[in-house]
């Protein structure tokens, strides 16, 4: 990836973070890209909110 990453390849960053930690680069490239994307900034905060609340929902189901 050179340069800023745009934003489909910014969502696929966002949800592999979910599955393994980013390289650092990785997290670098979704920040800078976050500084100029409100959507992609939005997804992103929605994605650790739906994170949050399926471990919370896991909690509470006993898994």
């Amino acid at each position: 990836m050179m340069g800023l990453p745009n934003c489909r390849e910014v969502t696929r960053l966002v949800l592999e973070g979910e599955e393994r930690p980013l390289r650092s680069s990785e997290k670098l490239a979704v920040r800078a890209h976050f500084l100029i994307c409100k959507a992609c900034t939005n997804f992103g905060k929605q994605v650790e909110l739906m994170s949050k609340a399926s471990a919370r929902w896991r909690g509470y189901s006993g898994e």
